[in-house]
């Protein structure tokens, strides 16, 4: 199963939490992580921050993890 989906399993409450250590590229997990984030959850970077994809010159993405909704350590 690719990134996409596993993130999309984090949106719909099948998983609580994915982290991702392994290369993905930034088409692997753009439309996935809008998913996510509509219902609720997070992606972002080891570092606490959001996954981005402003930068042209990247076409791959740092090791993240996808947090669901109300399952997220700082969600309310």
């Amino acid at each position: 199963m690719g990134s996409s989906l596993k993130l999309c399993l984090v949106a719909e409450g099948a998983a609580d939490v994915y982290p991702r250590l392994g290369p993905t590229c930034l088409w692997d997990t753009g439309a996935a992580q809008a998913v996510v984030e509509q219902a609720g959850g997070r992606v972002e970077t080891l570092q606490g921050e959001p996954l981005r994809y402003a930068n042209p010159e990247e076409t791959r993405n740092p090791h993240f993890v996808v947090w669901g909704g109300a399952r997220r350590p700082d969600a309310p």
